[in-house]
């Protein structure tokens, strides 16, 4: 759009401008688009330039349409250049490609490279600080690097992501949000600058109001005194006030970041920069008056300003190892080259990411707008040119996927894997080569209040699993609340609606035995029900992109569901539905507390008049039973590798005590897993558990109460002891 409005104006430019002359200097290596080519071609027909050829000392192009017939982008084949130079990395988590990059330039430094002649080429931005302070312990002051630096890879933009879910919360409900207020305060910048004590009385507060919202009298009480105050000030029903206070916050964060300029050099940046982006919008709506805009639209202002700014990080050292972009080291030659994420999505970018418009390709192309292929021969050609002119190369790429990247090597590397026989060298469990400073664990102490409310809430099979895995995530979901901050994985997704549409098609035969027309009437129903479910859970009229393969996911699970339970009938077992996503719960004497300890049980049934409970699992089951042995009981509680074991035995104590089923406690219970059979298409596998070296499928209750029940107790005493804190666990794929 610039390049056609420049055009446009062209004309009357050089008209008014009569003695101006553009002198263009180009490479023949280097690429244009389409609205760059027009541009010049225009300068070119009016006579009012010159094109200079960079390759060939400066020499001046005679005939300049030549050149450009000459510069249409060839398709190189990476067939036709020498490979053997190339090698490739796997490895499968980000921190990994930091370190393999901190090897492989120690190791050139010690085979006598110059560091002038190693150019590290980063595919995504985001790997920037965390590989420019581990280079920085090798080679000190001899690195140069200049890369446009993207906002939404700094920490300090979540600060003011937090700051408006607050004000977008109170300006809705008219109060402050507790959950809002506990995430601002647990803000690392928030709290390294700004709060100087323990603020866990506020959380204590809020516990006692026992309300999601925290009074205003609160925080004037505790807060008023403290600059953090400016932000419970901001008035959210006045644009301009809102804005004001907005850049208040931002201008006494700077003022403290100011006395450490070395160390926030960047955060200063980025506030200056939304400082003066908060100021042009302030001078808008004065300008234009629009008072009916609000705190949602100044929130999708910041959005934009942090998905679209960039700041540039630039250290110059000519005698240093050169970190730049991969797209910005066009004119760059190097002997030895290290290139990170060489993943699909980012070398090529993702097209629709990069190129999300409205517009049809068909169309664009006619009007000759910007089209994703043009920009991915212009990748394909700049990655052949540094194959080209380096010595060395080392392309690293991610395996595994996750949110910032997709785990599929580039088209790239997959060009260069079929065009030559080079092996790809995956790197694991990869240590550093210097120490580095030991990050303390987040401890946080157990307060009364918190103990309460845990008693209070209660514990379930996954809180106390989430507890093992991490205490520090049990804090912030099962303690503060905080469930919001994470999105609902595909698998999970995928759980809920299966366990939905189990409900809906077995709740009919409840208390009744499963025979084959209630199967046949299954069979005919449940398309029709899972594609009934699912819209109105994605809440869409139609299924569509990655929700089709939601629906195929589900549709095959109930499938081979009901094929599983028409076997048994089949065979002639009698099979009597008594309990589909059964809420129990019960009380446990702990100490001086009274904890509920619940659950939901996801079917219990009667086979062959033996009670069955049944836990569903997506899942594929990499084993056939659960053996139980009698010296591993308390670590069934403790560890994270028994997770299903622990509920199943749960829900059997549940059901113990459930009132529903105090006729049947002298018969015991089976307990079993559902779930997708490995190496086995369209198959369901039921895995029991089995007891002790007895080999049982059932105990007693008064075998349960011996063996289980103490384990359990003890588990939970933990949790609730006072003494022992809360500390976080370091979870290795992190």
């Amino acid at each position: 759009m610039i390049f056609r409005i420049a055009i446009s104006r062209l004309n009357n430019f050089l008209l008014k401008n009569s003695d101006i002359r553009i002198i263009l200097f180009f490479s023949r290596s280097q690429l244009l688009n389409k609205c760059e080519i027009e541009f010049i071609k225009k300068i070119i027909q009016l006579e009012k330039g010159s094109i200079y050829d960079l390759d060939k000392k400066n020499m001046l192009i005679k005939n300049p349409f030549d050149f450009f017939i000459k510069k249409k982008i060839k398709n190189t084949s990476i067939n036709n250049i020498y490979l053997n130079h190339i090698k490739i990395i796997s490895v499968s988590k980000e921190v990994e490609q930091v370190k393999i990059v901190e090897k492989l330039v120690y190791k050139m430094i010690k085979n006598g490279v110059n560091l002038y002649k190693i150019g590290l080429i980063l595919g995504d931005k985001y790997l920037t600080i965390p590989l420019f302070n581990s280079l920085k312990k090798i080679l000190g002051k001899n690195l140069s690097i200049s890369i446009d630096y993207p906002l939404k890879n700094l920490p300090i933009h979540y600060t003011f992501f937090s700051i408006f879910e607050l004000l977008l919360k109170k300006e809705k409900l008219k109060k402050f949000y507790g959950k809002d207020i506990l995430r601002l305060l647990s803000d690392g910048y928030i709290q390294k600058f700004f709060i100087k004590k323990n603020l866990s009385f506020i959380v204590d507060k809020w516990n006692a109001e026992n309300s999601n919202l925290i009074p205003e009298s609160i925080i004037n009480k505790y807060l008023s005194k403290n600059d953090i105050y400016i932000i419970f000030q901001i008035q959210t029903h006045d644009t301009k006030k809102c804005i004001i206070g907005i850049i208040s916050f931002i201008r006494k964060l700077k003022i403290i970041l100011i006395s450490n300029l070395k160390n926030n050099l960047l955060e200063l940046k980025f506030l200056s920069k939304l400082e003066i982006y908060m100021q042009k919008f302030r001078i808008l709506i004065r300008k234009t008056e629009k008072n009916f805009l609000g705190i949602k639209d100044i929130f999708n202002i910041y959005q934009q300003f942090i998905n679209t700014e960039k700041i540039p990080y630039i250290q110059k050292n000519k005698k240093g190892l050169k970190i730049i972009g991969f797209m910005d080291s066009y004119f760059e030659n190097f002997e030895n080259t290290i290139i990170t994420s060489v993943n699909e999505g980012i070398i090529p970018p993702d097209r629709i990411k990069k190129y999300n418009t409205f517009i049809p390709f068909d169309i664009r192309n006619k009007f000759n707008l910007s089209i994703f292929q043009e920009n991915e021969k212009i990748y394909h050609h700049h990655f052949i040119k540094i194959l080209k002119n380096s010595k060395n190369i080392y392309l690293i790429y991610k395996n595994q996927p996750d949110e910032l990247n997709s785990g599929e090597k580039s088209r790239f590397i997959h060009q260069i894997e079929i065009s030559s026989k080079l092996t790809i060298e995956k790197k694991k469990n990869f240590s550093f080569l210097f120490s580095k400073s030991k990050i303390s664990p987040i401890v946080i102490k157990k307060t009364e209040s918190m103990i309460q409310r845990i008693s209070t809430h209660g514990l379930s099979p996954s809180s106390i699993y989430l507890y093992n895995y991490n205490p520090l995530l049990f804090y912030y979901k099962k303690v503060l609340g905080l469930n919001d901050l994470e999105e609902i994985s595909m698998k999970q997704q995928v759980g809920k609606i299966i366990h939905k549409i189990l409900k809906i098609l077995y709740n009919p035969i409840k208390g009744y035995l499963i025979t084959i027309d209630w199967i046949n009437k299954m069979k005919k129903n449940y398309e029709y029900l899972t594609e009934k479910v699912i819209l109105k859970y994605i809440k869409d009229s139609f299924i569509k992109g990655k929700n089709i393969l939601l629906y195929s996911i589900v549709k095959n699970y109930i499938k081979n569901f009901i094929s599983w339970e028409e076997g048994f009938v089949h065979k002639g077992h009698q099979i009597l539905i008594k309990e589909l996503e059964c809420s129990s719960s019960t009380i446990l004497d702990i100490g001086d507390y009274q904890v509920n300890l619940y659950g939901i049980i996801d079917r219990i049934d009667e086979y062959d008049g033996i009670t069955r409970i049944i836990d569903y699992k997506i899942g594929i089951s990499k084993t056939k039973k659960i053996h139980i042995p009698l010296n591993k009981i308390e670590n069934i509680f403790q560890s994270t590798d028994n997770r299903n074991t622990m509920q199943l035995l749960i829900y059997m104590y549940l059901w113990f005590k459930s009132p529903l089923f105090l006729g049947l406690k002298n018969s015991s219970p089976i307990i079993s897993i559902v779930s997708p059979e490995k190496d086995k298409n369209n198959s369901i596998l039921t895995i029991p558990v089995i007891f002790f070296h007895q080999k049982k499928k059932f105990i007693t209750y008064k075998c349960y109460v011996k063996f289980f029940l103490p384990c359990l107790i003890n588990r939970i005493s933990e949790i609730l002891n006072p003494k022992i804190p809360i500390i976080e666990k370091k979870i290795r794929n992190f």
